[in-house]
């Protein structure tokens, strides 16, 4: 899809690619709209300095809040996968570490704070940092519902020594979860290279011209996109002496 643009008077032509389906933004953003209130919950539960509201008919309300959260949370990777099974496979196959990708960590210090893109090792539809966020809320996912639900039903019924190591599991992924969403957070709404992922999950595509430079492997596939870095490498090298 190419839309055109007119400023001052030239046509600027911008290709876009899809990169998710209305499904997929769909279940991002009810996601959210889980992860929050379970994150805000659990923290009034879990903070000393907050017990006071973790009492009485509150606590109960803030209880009730978190679990209904909770089967919600615990249900949209189940629809997804029953709505499209092909789609949440590849998602979890694109989310698994290659070799490029320890190249791309090292690097993300001066790419996020320096914006020095350009050396970065050819990433696929997700680069590391988002195969990062995807894999940690997926592992959230699992922790949250192997320690939730026996924290949820147990009480009173599993010994007590195993209760307190669900409650200490499911805190830790709390920790856990909530750092790596108030990273994601913060690229996906402030972060200057990061503005493609906030429009790519409102309209579900990206620019074919921010796909080339921060995408590579998925634009150009696996093979050119490694000749063009290497290409890329040699300039610079070059450029140096």
């Amino acid at each position: 899809m190419t839309v055109q643009l007119k400023d001052r008077g030239e046509v600027i032509a911008i290709q876009w690619i899809p990169k998710y389906t209305t499904l997929e933004r769909l279940g991002h953003w009810l996601h959210t709209a889980t992860f929050v209130p379970l994150a805000i919950t659990g923290m009034v539960l879990y903070f000393p300095f907050l017990q006071p509201l973790a009492q009485g008919a509150a606590g109960e309300f803030v209880r009730m809040i978190h679990r209904v959260a909770a089967i919600l949370f615990g249900l949209l990777p189940i629809i997804y996968y029953i709505f499209q099974p092909r789609r949440l496979l590849l998602h979890i196959r694109e989310f698994l570490p290659n070799k490029e990708d320890i190249g791309w960590l090292k690097g993300a210090p001066a790419y996020y704070l320096l914006g020095k893109h350009e050396a970065m090792p050819p990433q696929g539809r997700f680069n590391a940092g988002e195969k990062l966020n995807g894999l940690v809320m997926m592992i959230a996912w699992a922790v949250f519902g192997i320690t939730g639900i026996p924290m949820w039903f147990g009480k009173g019924i599993i010994p007590p020594e195993i209760f307190r190591w669900l409650v200490i599991g499911h805190d830790l992924m709390m920790i856990v979860s909530v750092c790596m969403f108030l990273v994601h957070l913060y690229l996906a709404v402030a972060h200057p290279l990061m503005w493609a992922g906030l429009v790519s999950m409102r309209f579900g595509v990206v620019s074919a011209e921010y796909a080339a430079e921060h995408h590579a492997r998925w634009f150009y596939g696996p093979k050119r996109a490694r000749e063009i870095y290497e290409a890329k490498k040699r300039a610079a090298a070059e450029g140096k002496h």
